[in-house]
């Protein structure tokens, strides 16, 4: 673990835990901690079966699902560290009134990222993107073509035959 996030979390459960110890005592305290670790366990594995359960019933949408699912995960690991203050926002994620708050929460901001990204790669690639050109409205050289007269066309008509195209391979060896 990083010192910047350790030692912060460190002091913190530190002065948490002492806090907790003078008002309720030691012993106490490692009882609540303890008692915070299994029932925080034990009522995200009982909300992970009921998310489960619903899933398969059709009651919930997969996204949803995988969101509670998610928030789940990590309220667990939250009771599962050692601590009052990592316990109580473990505990946070785990209950579904805050837990549903949390999530809405967090999916404005991620739509808004996702929505962010997606006009950043959409003018990243269009930069790459190869433009077409129709010709330009400035002054330059106009380019003269032959062009063809009535009498030319109707001789080419006149003389085509079908053995001159081929097939998919190009004209036909034996003819020429």
């Amino acid at each position: 673990m990083p010192l910047f996030i350790g030692l912060p979390y460190i002091l913190i459960e530190a002065l948490a835990f002492w806090g907790v110890a003078q008002w309720l005592g030691t012993a106490t305290a490692l009882i609540a901690l303890i008692a915070f670790l299994f029932g925080g366990l034990f009522l995200a594995a009982f909300e992970m079966r009921s998310i489960s359960r619903r899933l398969a019933s059709g009651n919930s949408s997969p996204g949803r699902a995988a969101g509670d699912l998610g928030l789940l995960a990590a309220g667990a690991v939250g009771v599962a560290l050692p601590g009052f203050v990592t316990s109580l926002f473990g505990l946070l994620l785990i209950l579904p009134p805050t837990r549903a708050l949390i999530r809405s929460f967090l999916a404005k901001g991620l739509r808004k990222k996702i929505e962010d990204m997606g006009v950043r790669s959409f003018e990243a690639t269009n930069s790459y993107r190869q433009h077409a050109s129709y010709g330009s409205f400035s002054a330059q050289s106009v380019i003269e073509h032959d062009q063809l007269d009535e009498e030319e066309i109707q001789k080419w008509s006149r003389d085509i035959k079908p053995e001159d195209f081929g097939g998919p391979h190009g004209p036909n060896p034996q003819q020429k």
